[in-house]
C-alpha cells in the first residue's frame, strides 16, 4: 500500500530544517547548487519588453493629442481634394518625432534601470 506522507530522509526536508545563508558570490560549489533551488529575488522595473514594446509605445504615443492630430492632416493630405502639397512629406515630420519619442522610452527604459 502506498503511503501520501513525504520519506522523512528527502533533500527537501533536510531543507526545511537547516537554514543556511550565505552571500550569492560564493565560490563554493556545493552552496551554487543549493542557491540554484531557490526562486531569484531581482526585482525588474522595465515598462517594455523585446515584443511589446512598439505596440506598447505607440498605445502611449497615440494618447497624446498632438500625434493624433498631425496624423490625421498626413492622412487627410492624401485625399486629392484637399492635397496642400505632396503626400509623403507629409508623413515625415510625424514619423520623425515618433521616431524621436520611441528611441527615448528605449534610452530611459533599458539604460537608466537601476
Amino acid at each position: 500500500m502506498y503511503s501520501l506522507e513525504r520519506m522523512p530522509g528527502t533533500f527537501k526536508d533536510h531543507l526545511k530544517k537547516r537554514r543556511t545563508v550565505v552571500p550569492s558570490f560564493t565560490e563554493d560549489d556545493g552552496l551554487k547548487r543549493l542557491l540554484k533551488l531557490y526562486k531569484s529575488n531581482r526585482i525588474r522595473t522595465t515598462k517594455y519588453s523585446f515584443l511589446s514594446f512598439l505596440p506598447k509605445n505607440l498605445f502611449e504615443q497615440l494618447h497624446r493629442f498632438a500625434n493624433v492630430y498631425f496624423i490625421f492632416l498626413a492622412a487627410l493630405n492624401f485625399v486629392p481634394v484637399v492635397e496642400a502639397f505632396e503626400p509623403e512629406v507629409s508623413l515625415i515630420p510625424i514619423c520623425l518625432v515618433l521616431t524621436f519619442s520611441a528611441i527615448k522610452d528605449i534610452f530611459e527604459d533599458y539604460l537608466h534601470v537601476g
